[in-house]
């Protein structure tokens, strides 16, 4: 045996393992350590000292007289203070003693001659074992050629023996493995010593079956135990033998250049019993042997291994070659030869290339495709070490989850041995097999016992999702069947961890949510094409759906793949989705509109990032989106409820995004054939629903559902479905309906909630359906639905379906419905005819108003009832029915919450509009019920106990005056009578007046005595109440009143004055407004000019500027000028008339004539401004009414001096000249003033008056204490006359007739001259023309008793200034009536974009004929009355439909007749009327349903959209911004409309909404009182204070001081007589 080289002896002792206090390898570190100590003192010092302490040491040890031990201390001491250069000298030098010297020791502790104590001996022995392991290197290459081998193994034995304590037998195996290493190739006497060291039978007590050993440990025989070195007093343990083996694998760890040295050795003597399957396997045993661990390593023993194993292959890609492809580690200069072990059969001798096939590899070759024909789960795939490594792998799964750390390291090593860049891994088709081993392994975590470890079993569990999500990650970059390895083994994971059969049923949500999610992900981002794999997919998963959450992560994952595929399907354009960002925007702050059965929407579902970063095409996206949704094709497996609620519920979410999402998206995308076809998803869905439908009464929930979600389906404006879907539909729902309830569930209650368009659809064959609704309806409605109690929701669907049923009878008259209601064979009512129908609908109407607790729903039921009473007279009426809704509706006018009195009063106003289809006694019913409810609520009102509301109490009066104001023949037919009774009584209550006003007993005052009693200043002073002025004169009548009483009594009037008008203020205004409708309006509207004009546009300042009469010379006329007057007109006089009246006149030249002026009236109050003219005529058959008008036309004079013949005759031409009646109207009518005196005036005699005598005979009955003394009556004689009476009675006779004797001599002298003068004649007075100022003003004030001393009272004098003239500006365009403007949009077919809509220049022939019956076209440019803000310069058009009447004006602002401009995209001019409209009227013929925010704007806040159904009736929707607007009618949305009220209910409905905008607006007043207001406020600022001699003055002298600065300003301050902003009102 050749000598080992010396570098061997230097280099090799620092890397064996040493376990003595002062190991070889630390005498280097001591000396550095000393230094330190030392303070740095030099190196050299330090060497010299050790070297020195060294020599004396190793002086000991060559004493030879000395004892043993002495000399074996002298070398140990020697060693730790020697470097291994001098150690190694010294070794070689003196081996022999050196061995002896140990060997004595030895001995003589293994003979017992120690004597001391045991702890002592254990330690000097681990010392020798030092020191072997000194020789074993030092003098390796003696210890091969034989030198001391005998004696070292009889050493090692005595250490290795059981029967020693654990640390003697560690250093003797420890002492052994290098004893081994250096004998390069062990004999078997070697092996078998090391084989047997470690004892095993510790270990058996854990398994339940025999386990035998081929070997025996090593043991000392009976000879022998007297060389037991120490003995150990317990017995062998599981620990003992895990440090062993550890011993093993820490110096492998140090050694691993010789890795496969040792690991041989490991395999052949350690694995064949702890892994005794795989090592029969691969042919370390024989196959008939049943030794060993059979069934798994013990898992100290497999927790120290794999530790160890997974440090090797992750910190050394040598050791991680040498196992995949049995490649030996190459090292530059070896320390020992290959060992050449005669057991092991395989012959590793020869250096392997990478890649290369040899006998230790696997032989199996496995084509590409799928593995699994190929892999067997119950054998450790492969050959060799690949085998062994698998089944180490296999059997650490297997560990118990106390091990978690362990089994995770080794799932990570083996992932990254042959799972990570596994394609660079030469390993073949095989490499497919260890990977789906590997994975298939890893579930053996899952179902490993878990109790007391669900954390740990959670922490491995979520790296082995670690794994997989890696896996996803690289998923695309593997080749075809590690794919399919990565999907199954996904797959499997997910049952393996959640089926039923797992023995851990406690699951953290946390591992549960995460393998599920990163499984479905996987599968989605793999894009797998394969059926069959997706067939298998769906068969597994079905495993685990009896837990809800893999439900919810399926959920999840299909929400969100279905989100994907929306984007690709169903593309929302920039423009559109900016659109929907805006409408969120705007609906969270409360602005969108909404309608009756708006839900609010769910937001989008968020897509993951991971999900939408895999890069999708509409194909795969598609495909991936039915395989996940296949997932639900046997829904009918789930047995269980809740579960299946969950999976149902997944399906309808996804419909109901679809169907959102076909609304959102543009219908031109659907037409465009370029792009993706949309869904078919009642293909897809349909069959699922409907056998959901059909399951047992248990899944009454997921009934709910799918039922619900099959009427959204449906019951939605779009493309009908064919008749067989539709039948289909028609027999679940009538199943559904009469199904009993389950669990306090109704199926009925989701059908209704979800279907209640199923009338207004026109859908085939739905009418069928009407006895089962309408008897369920009936159920939830009057309150004969049992125990159970159903939603506010499903009570409004139902009665929206009911109003959407009310046009249906008429429709179709003599259709009856056979009644499909059945239940258990029997039938539950007779078929359903039209009558009856008519009546379930008043009746369920009814009740509910009467039942019913929600406001909301009152009010539906109140406008339901009055569109049906309105359809009822299109028809043959039924009067007792008529009768019943009538009662009903007037019930509630009273009602305490005034929404509802509100609708029911507005419901009655509304039933107005079809005034001439009523019949009186209809009409006399309403009016008559509307005045008792004044009269028996109203003076509760006024003492304060009426809990009703001032607004409703006004309410009557406005619904009065919309009735009045319909039709004049309310004060023409004795039918009426007695309303008209009856409705100024209730005026009279409204006032206040207590029948003062109507009363006929009022006494007339003289001047005189009214300026005795008090004078009228005091009057004026103490109060400004016209009515206690009036009130007055019956106090001044009476004798008892004297002054002072009747002031006192004033004040008291004055103060309850007070308190009454502001106790009942709105009602007073309301009183005001419907009397001086009466007295203006009634037989006088339309005007001459038409309903446009209301009132006079003609102004004071029109004839200021008129010239002067020609008969004025010129220097009259410049003087004129100078002084500021004006020939021909006079500048106006302002004064007020009971503080409520503003009057002004003004002087004008007479048309077409030089001669004299006339008087202009100009009256001015709450309803309007009207103006007259007034001329003064002295003889008849001077008035030639028509002589201007009818010269020169062809037209005889009429001579006629009648002036009733004059105005016939004027009527009758202008009739037929116009071509239909003419009304009169006050307002632009001229009337003189005719002062007529007839010629032949005749006295005629006095008449005896016996009134006087009756009187006078009266008095003297009734008041005895008036007579005389005498006790003559008042109307006798007197006879007891003074005595002297008559003489003096002569006398004074006899003086006067003196005086005038007297006098008539004196003045004889004077009477006879001559008179002065040339002649003797005198001369009429001659009308020199001059123009005298106001004269016409003063005379018509003079006769109209205005300058009366005692009207002064009344009158109020203005002043005439700037602020005035403009004051007067501001009352003169505050309107008289409502003013509105709405909206008119067509929206044709295929039409969903606000540019789109805003180009229509025309609409269809129907939509014209509708506009035509909403109002009547007007000229732009010519019309008189309210535009809206229309431009008369054509800019918006030429015409316009425009409605009024005497209470409103409506302009509509109809797109299709405005220009379209086709270089503006928006049409701003269009888009800037019907955005601003607060009410929009949409003429939808599109095949879905406009969107309400289609138009952006911020002020429709309410919007009423029609469309046309095949039918011939037509469907309307309401929507309203909720907290603007109130809910109104009478359209509700649903309703189903016929041809013959479409305009009528949709205009009156339009109208209402605007004012219910209007009336919620904050200060807002109506005309009529807006009007008193702005009078009010001009009284109070600018009345003068001139008393009456300066007033009088002023008019009789024709002067103004104020008149120039109004002139100046009206002239320079132009009034337009159109109104164009409808906000004029705060």
């Amino acid at each position: 045996m050749s000598t080992v080289p010396t570098t061997t002896s230097t280099t090799t002792p620092t890397t064996v393992a040493n376990s003595s206090p002062l190991t070889i390898g630390q005498s280097s570190t001591l000396s550095s350590n000393i230094s330190l100590v030392t303070g740095g003192a030099p190196q050299e010092k330090i060497k010299e000292k050790e070297k020195e302490k060294a020599k004396k040491k190793l002086a000991i040890f060559f004493d030879t007289n000395a004892d043993a031990f002495k000399r074996f201390k002298g070398l140990i001491s020697f060693i730790a203070n020697s470097d291994d250069n001098d150690i190694d000298k010294v070794f070689k030098e003196n081996s022999y003693q050196i061995y002896q010297t140990m060997l004595s020791t030895f001995s003589a502790y293994e003979l017992g001659s120690y004597k001391g104590k045991q702890h002592y001996a254990e330690k000097e022995v681990l010392k020798l074992m030092q020191v072997l392991k000194r020789i074993l290197i030092h003098l390796e290459g003696f210890v091969k050629k034989g030198w001391q081998v005998k004696s070292i193994i009889n050493i090692l034995e005595k250490m290795l023996g059981i029967e020693n304590i654990q640390s003697i037998r560690m250093a003797g195996f420890s002492t052994l493995l290098v004893f081994l290493e250096v004998m390069e190739k062990p004999d078997k006497y070697k092996l078998d010593l090391f084989s047997s060291t470690i004892d095993f039978q510790p270990f058996t007590v854990d398994y339940t079956s025999k386990i035998s050993f081929q070997r025996k440990v090593f043991s000392a025989n009976a000879e022998m135990k007297r060389f037991i070195v120490i003995q150990s007093p317990n017995q062998p343990s599981k620990d003992d033998a895990t440090k062993l083996f550890e011993t093993i694998c820490l110096h492998m760890d140090k050694k691993l250049s010789n890795f496969h040295f040792w690991f041989d050795l490991l395999k052949s003597h350690y694995l064949t019993v702890l892994y005794p399957t795989i090592c029969k396997q691969n042919g370390l045993l024989p196959t008939t042997d049943t030794s060993g661990f059979v069934s798994h390593c013990p898992h100290e023993l497999q927790y120290v291994f794999i530790n160890f194993l997974c440090n090797w292959i992750t910190s050394n890609p040598q050791i991680k070659d040498y196992f995949l492809y049995n490649i030996i580690p190459v090292v530059p200069t070896p320390t020992t030869a290959q060992p050449n072990n005669s057991n092991n059969n395989n012959n590793n001798s020869s250096t392997q290339t990478r890649g290369s096939v040899s006998s230790s590899g696997s032989s199996l070759s496995l084509p590409n495709g799928n593995t699994n024909n190929f892999y067997n789960p119950n054998q450790t795939p492969g050959q060799g070490n690949i085998s062994i490594l698998l089944e180490i792998f296999r059997q650490s799964c297997r560990l118990p989850l106390k091990y978690h750390e362990t089994i995770k390291k080794s799932i990570q090593t083996f992932k990254i041995l042959f799972l990570d860049n596994c394609n660079d891994l030469e390993l073949g088709d095989e490499l497919y097999v260890y990977q789906q081993f590997i994975f298939n392994e890893m579930l053996h975590v899952f179902e490993s016992e878990s109790q007391s470890f669900e954390k740990e079993r959670e922490t491995i569990g979520q790296y082995i999702i670690e794994v997989y999500k890696s896996m996803i990650e690289v998923y695309h970059q593997q080749r075809s069947p590690m794919k399919e390895i990565i999907l199954n083994a996904m797959l499997q994971g997910t049952i393996a961890l959640l089926r039923k059969s797992n023995p851990n049923k406690a699951l953290s949500p946390t591992l549960e949510q995460n393998i599920v999610s990163t499984t479905l992900f996987g599968w989605m981002k793999s894009k797998e094409p394969s059926k069959k794999l997706w067939d298998n997919f769906h068969s597994q998963f079905e495993e685990i759906f009896y837990r809800p959450e893999v439900i919810k992560q399926i959920r999840s994952k299909l929400l969100q793949m279905t989100m994907v595929l929306k984007e690709l399907i169903y593309p929302l354009s920039a423009r559109r989705s900016a659109k929907k960002l805006k409408d969120i925007k705007f609906n969270a702050k409360g602005g969108e509109p909404k309608s009756l059965d708006y839900q609010e929407m769910p937001p989008d579902i968020p897509i993951d990032h991971a999900i939408k970063n895999i890069g999708w095409e509409v194909d795969d996206a598609k495909w991936i989106w039915t395989c996940l949704l296949d997932l639900f094709k046997n829904l009918q497996r789930i047995k269980e409820p809740a579960i299946y609620e969950l999976a149902i519920a997944i399906l309808v979410d996804i419909v109901d995004i679809y169907i959102r999402t076909e609304e959102e998206v543009e219908f031109q995308d659907y037409l465009d054939k370029n792009k993706p076809t949309h869904l078919p998803l009642f293909n897809i869905f349909g069959q699922r629903l409907f056998d959901t439908c059909q399951l047992d009464s248990k899944f009454i929930k997921s009934k709910v559902l799918a039922i619900g979600c099959l009427c959204r389906l449906v019951c939605r404006h779009h493309p009908q479905y064919n008749n067989s879907i539709l039948s289909h539909f028609f027999g679940v729902i009538n199943n559904a309906m009469v199904a009993p309830p389950v669990n306090g569930i109704d199926l009925s209650w989701s059908i209704i909630l979800n279907s209640s368009n199923l009338f207004n659809l026109a859908i085939p064959g739905a009418n069928i359906l009407l006895p089962v609704y309408l008897y369920k309806i009936k159920c939830i409605l009057t309150l004969k639905n049992g125990d159970l109690n159903p939603s506010n929701d499903v009570r409004k669907k139902c009665i929206i379906m009911i109003c959407s049923l009310i046009f249906y009878p008429n429709q179709y008259p003599q259709m009856d419905i056979y009644n499909q209601r059945e239940v258990k064979g029997k039938f539950l009512g007779k078929d359903l005819s039209m009558s009856d129908l008519k009546k379930d609908i008043v009746e369920v109407l009814q009740v509910t108003l009467k039942t019913d607790k929600v406001v909301e729903n009152k009010i539906i039921c109140i406008w339901g009832l009055s569109v049906f009473l309105m359809e009822e007279f299109n028809c043959t009426y039924n009067q007792d029915l008529i009768n019943e809704i009538i009662d009903t509706l007037t019930g509630h006018t009273l009602n305490v919450d005034h929404m509802v009195a509100r609708a029911a009063l507005d419901a009655l106003a509304s039933i107005a509009s079809i005034f001439p289809k009523l019949n009186k006694t209809t009409i006399n019913k309403i009016l008559l019920s509307l005045c008792q409810s004044i009269l028996k609520t109203l003076p509760d009102m006024e003492n304060g106990t009426s809990s009703i509301s001032e607004t409703t109490m006004s309410n009557h009066y406005y619904c009065l005056l919309e009735w009045i104001s319909i039709d004049n023949s309310i004060f023409d037919d004795s039918t009426y009578l007695e309303f008209r009774s009856i409705l100024f009584h209730c005026i009279e209550e409204g006032l206040g007046q207590k029948s003062e006003i109507w009363g006929n007993n009022q006494i007339q005052l003289g001047k005189e005595q009214i300026r005795e009693l008090i004078d009228v200043k005091d009057i004026k002073n103490t109060t400004k109440n016209i009515t206690i002025r009036k009130n007055l004169y019956s106090m001044i009548s009476s004798k008892s009143n004297n002054s002072a009483n009747i002031i006192a009594q004033l004040s008291e009037m004055e103060q309850e004055g007070i308190q009454s008008s502001t106790k009942l203020t709105i009602v007073r205004d309301a009183c005001e407004t419907l009397l001086s409708h009466c007295l203006n309006f009634v037989h006088n509207f339309p005007s001459r000019e038409g309903p446009s004009l209301f009132s006079s546009n003609i102004d004071e300042d029109d004839d200021l500027d008129f010239q002067p009469s020609s008969n004025v010379s010129d220097d009259n006329e410049k003087s004129m000028r100078n002084s500021g007057s004006n020939s021909g007109a006079q500048q106006p006089i302002f004064f007020v008339l009971n503080d409520n009246l503003i009057i002004s006149v003004m002087e004008i030249s007479k048309p077409n004539s030089n001669n004299g002026t006339l008087a202009r009236l100009f009256i001015r109050d709450a309803t309007g401004k009207y103006v007259w003219n007034f001329d003064c005529d002295y003889d008849e058959n001077k008035i030639r009414l028509l002589s201007n008008s009818t010269e020169g036309e062809g037209h005889p004079q009429h001579q006629t001096t009648n002036p009733k013949e004059l105005l016939d005759l004027y009527l009758k031409q202008t009739s037929e000249q116009s071509g239909g009646p003419v009304i009169v109207d006050q307002n632009q009518n001229t009337y003189q003033y005719i002062n007529h005196v007839s010629k032949d005036l005749q006295v005629k005699p006095v008449e005896k008056d016996e009134k006087l005598n009756n009187l006078l005979a009266m008095l003297s009955k009734q008041y005895p204490e008036c007579l005389p003394a005498t006790g003559s009556l008042l109307n006798q004689p007197l006879n007891n006359l003074k005595s002297t009476l008559l003489a003096d009675f002569t006398k004074n006779q006899q003086d006067v007739l003196a005086f005038i004797d007297k006098e008539n001599k004196q003045s004889l002298s004077v009477y006879s001259l001559p008179p002065s003068g040339t002649k003797w004649s005198i001369l009429p007075p001659v009308n020199e023309k001059k123009p005298i100022v106001s004269q016409s003003c003063r005379l018509l004030l003079s006769y109209l008793g205005l300058l009366d001393f005692v009207n002064f009272t009344s009158i109020k004098p203005l002043e005439c200034n700037h602020k005035l003239s403009r004051a007067m500006t501001q009352l003169d365009i505050t309107p008289g009536r409502e003013i509105l403007k709405i909206g008119l949009i067509y929206n044709a077919q295929t039409q969903d974009d606000q540019k789109d809509i805003l180009k229509n220049g025309e609409g269809s022939e129907l939509y014209r004929e509708f506009v035509n019956g909403l109002a009547w076209p007007v000229d732009v440019t010519t019309h008189q009355g309210y535009l809206g803000g229309l431009d008369r310069k054509k800019s918006t058009g030429s015409h316009a439909p425009y409605y009024a009447t005497s209470t409103i004006e409506t302009i509509f602002h109809d797109i299709t007749l405005m220009p379209t401009n086709p270089s503006d995209p928006q049409q701003i001019h269009k888009k800037r009327h019907v955005g601003n409209d607060i009410v929009n009227i949409i003429w939808s013929e599109h095949v879905r349903d406009y969107s309400p925010t289609t138009i952006t704007s911020q002020f429709n806040d309410a919007i009423i959209i029609i469309y046309p159904l095949d039918n011939g009736l037509f469907r309307v929707q309401v929507y309203r911004k909720e907290a603007k607007v109130p809910m109104f009618g009478p359209l509700i949305h649903g309703m189903v409309i016929n041809k013959t009220l479409l305009p009528l209910l949709v205009r009156q409905t339009a109208i209402n909404a605007y004012r219910y905008v209007r009336y919620n607006t904050p200060n807002y007043s109506k005309p009529y009182v807006l009007r008193k207001l702005r009078i009010k406020e001009i009284v109070d600022r600018y009345t003068s204070d001139r008393n009456y001699v300066d007033f009088v003055h002023s008019v009789t002298a024709g002067y103004n001081s104020s008149a120039n600065s109004y002139s100046s300003i009206t002239n320079n301050t132009p009034l337009s007589s159109s109104i164009d902003n409808s906000n004029i009102q705060s």
